[in-house]
């Protein structure tokens, strides 16, 4: 994650998107875990599945109740996921367009 300067990732089940892992739930998910164990649970116990979506006709102020959540916008075109919106997502962008 850090190499890919991420700190988030869709988990991804099939083309489908079913959760969401960052950097937080991978620490938690390792620092509960004996060292024989870590790293070797399937990513669906430490990702998080409750998600809160945004289609990609929404406008671009819907991303502000989400980024006040301390959340990442999921972008979403019906039940297909197109990607993850962060807030310097947004400032490059409104930067860019000034």
């Amino acid at each position: 994650m850090r190499q890919a300067d991420v700190s988030q990732l869709p988990v991804m089940d099939d083309g489908r998107l079913i959760g969401l892992i960052d950097e937080s739930d991978l620490l938690e998910a390792v620092e509960r875990r004996t060292a024989e164990g870590r790293f070797k649970q399937p990513v669906s116990t430490a990702m998080t599945a409750k998600l809160t979506t945004l289609q990609a006709h929404q406008p671009l102020d819907a991303l502000l109740p989400v980024f006040e959540l301390d959340q990442v916008a999921i972008v979403m075109d019906g039940k297909d996921f197109l990607g993850l919106i962060t807030r310097i997502d947004l400032i490059n962008y409104l930067r860019r367009s000034a």
